[in-house]
């Protein structure tokens, strides 16, 4: 049995179905799960792990829903560093040719690592790129994650259309990728309550795949009780490729070929028109909103308050670690906020408002609404507590708003589903530097191949 007891927390953010802020309070954890919320002194519990919050404020552990964790081995590459997307995405991908499961478990440490330091306890990855003759590379970030003790929905991206964007070999024929998304959820997704592990299927673009793939991934996905996942209207001129290849914009050959339901969830979501955010509502399609990778590649702004005032839950991705070019989720958090008020004006979305879409609509996206997303009984252990004040919150009259509205920072503990993965800022039983000095050589290995 596994008990824990977080306790001396400052400010409590439940993220419950009132929004309770609680002061002074804390956490009595079992088995993975919340079994009590309290304030003021902490129980006396017998065989049980104590971890002093320091008075800092806690949070549901925030949820990354897009990421391409692969391309933190080409950060700040210089050819193509001033690109729109599709000539950024043609200038990268000659990179991965000679990409091996070790390159991908080491990148995915990398970005759990940052994601976590950051208050990240769920992420997914949306990993397309399979160069010829490779195999499980998936599995690796799996492998990662038991390791770093991360939660995690692994997204089988995939691609059978080779092109000027796409080079042919890191194209896979249709009947190879489906049958490796069988092979990967027999043996890695977890339907349980509390999972640790989960898989998503996930094509990689519209122009990258074939109607075939996916229509059989919709339809694999309903069988296996799966969500779908893809990039969509992520910039005018992919919209404007997509209509010259099948005649109409993205959203609509995506429906005609059964993608439509609340079990489908799109990366970006930028340049959908009226009627299109309409359709979205109704179904409860959703959209992972990845700021700093739309400003690092001029693609444009979400229509965040459009989508979420409809109902459609719109969460937050970190994106490619080579659009955006960090992993920083509490980051990604305030700069939607602040994306979203240069575009509405400063009322237009409140910090509250965006920790629920780091937490709360992240959780909606992924399915898991019942046990992750907000700290409350029953639910999972999943707690981010970051320290009170900084350097650069010094003197702030709102502690919580000032996660945001001052420069994001990083936490000083992290507990993911009852086990506590950082403490005193430090990664638990994870070498850091020894970790970085790998990545390094391996991020030179390939610079150096292609």
């Amino acid at each position: 049995m596994n008990r824990l007891l977080i306790y001396n927390i400052g400010h409590l953010v439940t993220m419950d179905a009132g929004r309770t802020l609680l002061r002074d309070a804390w956490i009595s954890c079992r088995d993975g799960f919340i079994q009590e919320i309290g304030t003021g002194k902490a129980p006396e519990l017998p065989d049980t792990e104590r971890l002093d919050a320091h008075g800092g404020i806690a949070l549901p552990g925030l949820i990354n829903t897009h990421h391409h964790m692969y391309q933190n081995l080409a950060r700040a590459y210089t050819p193509i560093a001033n690109e729109g997307l599709l000539t950024w995405l043609a200038g990268h991908n000659h990179l991965w040719k000679n990409l091996t499961p070790e390159h991908l478990r080491v990148a995915a440490q990398v970005a759990m690592a940052e994601l976590m330091l950051t208050g990240c306890t769920t992420t997914t990855d949306h990993h397309y790129v399979f160069p010829r003759g490779t195999t499980h590379l998936l599995d690796a970030e799996y492998e990662a994650a038991q390791l770093m003790g991360i939660r995690f929905h692994g997204c089988r991206g995939s691609m059978d259309v080779a092109s000027e964007i796409t080079p042919e070999i890191l194209v896979q024929t249709t009947d190879e990728i489906l049958k490796d998304s069988q092979r990967l959820y027999e043996k890695w997704h977890d339907p349980r309550k509390g999972s640790l592990s989960r898989l998503a299927l996930a094509p990689c673009s519209l122009f990258s795949v074939t109607a075939d793939l996916l229509q059989e991934s919709a339809r694999q996905a309903r069988e296996w009780g799966l969500r779908l996942h893809t990039h969509c209207a992520e910039t005018r001129e992919e919209d404007a490729l997509v209509l010259q290849l099948f005649g109409s914009r993205p959203l609509d050959y995506l429906r005609r070929l059964d993608w439509e339901g609340d079990h489908v969830w799109f990366a970006h979501g930028i340049h959908f028109n009226d009627a299109e955010v309409a359709v979205l509502n109704k179904y409860r399609m959703g959209v992972a909103h990845c700021p700093c990778s739309n400003m690092r590649l001029g693609s444009g702004i979400c229509r965040v308050n459009d989508l979420r005032r409809g109902g459609s839950p719109v969460s937050i991705g970190v994106d490619g670690s080579a659009s955006n070019d960090s992993g920083h989720m509490l980051n990604e958090v305030r700069q939607t906020l602040l994306l979203t008020r240069v575009l509405h004006g400063a009322g237009a979305l409140t910090v509250e408002q965006a920790l629920e879409m780091a937490t709360l609509d992240g959780a909606r996206n992924l399915g898991r609404t019942e046990d992750i997303g907000s700290l409350e009984a029953g639910k999972c252990a999943d707690v981010a507590i970051f320290p009170a004040t900084t350097l650069f919150s010094s003197g702030a009259e709102n502690k919580i708003h000032s996660l945001l509205l001052c420069h994001a920072r990083e936490v000083d503990h992290l507990v993911v589903h009852g086990k506590v993965r950082v403490t005193a800022g430090q990664l638990v039983g994870i070498d850091l530097p020894r970790l970085l000095e790998k990545h390094a050589a391996l991020a030179r290995n390939l610079h150096e191949s292609a």
